[in-house]
């Protein structure tokens, strides 16, 4: 299986520039690709692929450069949002199809067992029109793997997909990569898939690499809001709204340790009873869940979220109630105080 290595890669779009990206892809190796709306994330998948030109840089593939390469001579498979599937055909002719363009002698076979290995047998002769947006899911990968690829390149696997569907192709995603050993770069606003299955994750921001990194530097030096709330922090705040709160209180607290782009923390638990506390708010909603009891609260004019134990004998909360906290101040993360990109591995 291949290995492969962007270097210093620059795409121009128009009014948009991508780059520089450095990015190294070991076999069976996933890296996603975050960001939020417009940052660039598609365009450097087409990029890589071959639709649009890489104006500086370049793509090697086992050392040789591809990046002039026509998108069918690279030996990737590509699977855009919309899956692209091609709606007159059945389950079985969207999976022959590439085997069918490289004439394939094997072609029958081949498929056979693509469609057993991802549960699509009994769905043959089905169009596109009548799967469920799993089983859709599962077809285009069924047809990516048909070209025999040596990179995978998925833009946003879980789109509208529900959770039994999401699970079952987390599943085949690991399989793909313990099995087969191809390289995967995934574009997704799912922190759920990108945790499960990425080695490593790199995040834009307009066009520009704001941090290439593994899951523990990105989870301790997230360099701003949308990667701090993507990873999981609850309490997220730019400088700019701890500005307009003005001074003293909380805002202004949080302020003197907030980072170039603000900062963010895990949600706190409420005080207990006789516990002195620093700061006071109202609770606006209270909502139980498997790892407690999530209250949305205001306090200091700040949308705040706690967390409390669930109990079966103490009831949430109230809405209106007043409720005490404190904030661990080592508990903070400076957004943007880090900027770092952390080496690959041996």
């Amino acid at each position: 299986m291949s290995g492969w290595e962007i270097e210093a890669l620059e795409s121009d779009l128009g009014g948009f520039r991508l780059g520089p990206v450095d990015l190294a892809l070991a076999p069976g190796t996933a890296v996603a690709v975050l960001g939020r709306s417009g940052a660039g994330k598609t365009t450097f998948l087409r990029t890589l692929a071959g639709f649009l030109a890489a104006d500086r840089g370049r793509i090697l593939r086992d050392g040789t450069d591809v990046t002039e390469w026509l998108p069918e001579r690279r030996c990737l498979g590509y699977v855009p949002q919309g899956l692209a599937l091609f709606p007159h055909r059945t389950v079985e002719r969207n999976v022959r199809y590439p085997l069918e363009l490289r004439e394939r002698p094997d072609a029958a076979g081949r498929t056979r067992e693509l469609l057993e290995r991802f549960s699509l047998s009994k769905l043959a002769d089905r169009r596109p029109s009548q799967l469920s947006g799993g089983e859709a899911q599962r077809v285009a990968l069924a047809r990516t793997l048909a070209a025999d690829p040596e990179l995978i390149l998925w833009d946003e696997p879980w789109q509208a997909l529900d959770v039994e569907a999401r699970y079952e192709l987390g599943l085949v995603l690991h399989e793909l990569r313990e099995t087969d050993r191809v390289p995967v770069v995934v574009v997704t606003h799912d922190p759920g898939l990108a945790f499960s299955l990425a080695d490593r994750f790199l995040l834009l921001q307009d066009g520009r690499v704001e941090l290439a990194s593994d899951a523990t530097a990105l989870l301790d030096a997230p360099p701003n809001a949308f990667a701090a709330r993507f990873v999981g922090f609850e309490n997220v705040f730019d400088r700019t709204r701890l500005e307009r709160r003005g001074a003293g209180g909380l805002a202004a607290w949080l302020l003197e340790r907030a980072g170039p782009e603000g900062v963010a923390f895990a949600a706190p638990g409420p005080s207990a009873e006789g516990v002195p506390w620093r700061w006071t708010g109202t609770v606006r909603s209270a909502r139980p869940t498997p790892d407690g009891v999530v209250v949305e609260m205001l306090a200091d004019g700040l949308p705040l979220v706690l967390r409390a134990p669930r109990s079966r004998t103490v009831p949430p909360p109230l809405v209106g109630a007043r409720i005490g906290f404190d904030i661990d101040p080592s508990a903070l993360c400076a957004l943007g105080a880090s900027r770092r990109s952390v080496p690959e591995g041996p």
